[in-house]
């Protein structure tokens, strides 16, 4: 098995009957980050859930630091973070807000699910990637309901945990902010996953939404528009 942080070999996945994606395999090394891009229904909510041992696969294999996800995580400090779905809405912002890293993330005293949609998400992401070291950062849509400012937060807050050793697993929508940050982009589109590393996207130059977006307009047979009118 493979020294990587996180290492996926053969994965799929199924809505009862319905094959979502098959054959994925990767790996991500400390220091390292993947994005993950498709359409909605496409499995990647389902992939990263799977990758915490959230979900069972349907085949195939994940380790992390060579076990699998629920032995690993008692000894491999891993961050989850997916939104609404991953707070308590009942708990107070304060009280939820310091667990996991001892520090102060908030005095905001109202339940979590009065805050609003944005202040929801920083809080969570703050809690979230509070802990020092993280050995596994697994964030799905972690851009979602971010304003300017703590989306440039998060941006930079990654890049300093992947540069201290964090292997960091990203899905989004929101290709403007994962084009240069990643050192690989798994692209799920029509079941099959298809692995490009960034040197093979951007040979010269960084890697932008505009590339990103070509691609997953290849893959999928064009844009939207030229899909329909076909």
């Amino acid at each position: 098995m493979s020294s990587a942080v996180l290492a996926v070999r053969d994965l799929s996945a199924r809505y009862g009957q319905r094959e979502i994606f098959y054959g994925l395999s990767v790996h991500v090394d400390a220091g390292q980050s993947l994005g993950v891009i498709g359409p909605n229904g496409a499995g990647k909510t389902t992939l990263l859930r799977t990758l915490v041992g959230l979900l069972k696969p349907h085949g195939g294999d994940v380790r992390i630091n060579g076990a699998p996800p629920r032995q690993a995580l008692r000894w491999t400090p891993v961050a989850y973070f997916a939104g609404d779905v991953t707070l308590p809405g009942g708990v107070r912002a304060s009280a939820w807000g310091t667990l996991g890293t001892g520090a102060v993330v908030t005095s905001e005293k109202r339940r979590i699910r009065a805050l609003s949609r944005g202040s929801r998400q920083l809080l969570g992401l703050r809690t979230t990637l509070g802990r020092h070291p993280l050995g596994l950062i697994v964030l799905d849509e972690p851009w979602e309901a971010l304003d300017p400012d703590t989306t440039r937060w998060l941006t930079t807050t990654l890049q300093a945990k992947r540069d201290k050793g964090a292997a960091i697993v990203l899905a989004s929508d929101r290709l403007q902010d994962l084009a240069g940050l990643c050192d690989s982009y798994l692209f799920l589109v029509g079941g099959q996953p298809t692995l490009m590393k960034a040197q093979e996207i951007a040979s010269v130059g960084p890697v932008t939404a505009a590339l990103l977006t070509d691609i997953f307009d290849k893959l999928r047979g064009g844009p939207p528009s030229l899909r329909m009118a076909s």
